[in-house]
């Protein structure tokens, strides 16, 4: 099993506030609530056994080998990014309450968004 561990967020410009923020706090700790919210937050992309997954905390998606690859290279949320589409996904499947304790149980379907139809 192979585990990236992953820093998503919004593109952010030079001038941003948690730049800002984050240049007065450069060289002391900083609470995880400062850098972590609804669009900022920590995931994991994860090969396991040939199959690709994205978990954000305690739930897991399924994912194609292109999105795994993409959201590695490219963790920024906006129109028509990997990351964004996952996005998506994992909150789909927050509300529908599936994809929880993987690998224990399954994790949810690419196709999530047809499910509950």
């Amino acid at each position: 099993m192979k585990i990236t561990q992953l820093k998503i967020g919004l593109h952010q410009f030079n001038d941003s506030k948690w730049k800002k923020l984050l240049d007065v706090f450069r060289d002391r700790y900083i609470p995880i609530v400062f850098v972590k919210d609804e669009n900022n937050y920590f995931a994991e992309a994860i090969e396991h056994e040939g199959k690709y997954f994205y978990r954000v905390d305690d739930v897991t998606v399924q994912a194609e080998q292109y999105e795994y690859e993409r959201v590695i290279s490219n963790p920024r949320l906006y129109y028509f990014s990997s990351a964004l589409k996952l996005h998506h996904r994992i909150r789909k499947a927050i509300e529908l309450g599936i994809g929880y304790h993987w690998p224990t149980k399954p994790a949810a379907p690419i196709n999530i968004f047809e499910l509950g139809k």
